[in-house]
């Protein structure tokens, strides 16, 4: 038969050997959904400075200037200026969605994007007849939903 002491120190020994496994589990889990949630910031950051993606900003913002809110600008608009604003809203969907479920950082989101937030809301979703629209309003308003959460931050400014 063991001796009690040794099993109660054998348990202690088990027991902090879990524990600290356990906290160490969790502490890894959170650097790495830190760190995956860094590199989507990054890359989504990244994709909204290509020089490609810069072309598209300005042909969705002229179109969407000469013929007003989103519903009216889409069907208004044909070819590049067409597929420029769906790929402008296509982006911003895209950034919402991923916001929502926790897949960005949104401090940096607001360091990175609030000054862009300010200027597309007014272009997006500054008309309650696009919001309300039955097509474009469920992605509109999340694209609402998601400049407002940015224009939380300090930067300011207008850029395309």
């Amino acid at each position: 038969m063991m001796d009690p002491q040794l099993v109660s120190q054998l348990m202690l020994a088990f027991a902090g050997a879990l524990m600290g496994a356990t906290f160490g589990g969790v502490a890894r889990w959170t650097g790495a959904r830190n760190d995956r949630r860094l590199r989507l910031t990054l890359e989504l950051y990244n994709e909204f400075q290509h020089p490609l993606f810069y072309h598209v900003r300005e042909v969705a913002h002229a179109a969407l200037e000469r013929h007003g809110p989103v519903p009216a600008a889409y069907e208004a608009a044909q070819g590049e200026a067409r597929e420029a604003i769906a790929s402008i809203i296509h982006f911003w969907e895209k950034a919402a969605q991923l916001l929502k479920i926790g897949a960005l950082d949104e401090r940096l989101m607001r360091r990175f994007f609030a000054q862009y937030a300010r200027w597309w809301d007014e272009l997006l979703c500054n008309q309650e007849s696009a919001l309300a629209d039955a097509e474009w309003g469920a992605t509109l308003r999340d694209i609402n939903w998601l400049f407002e959460r940015l224009k939380r931050g300090e930067r300011a400014g207008r850029r395309r």
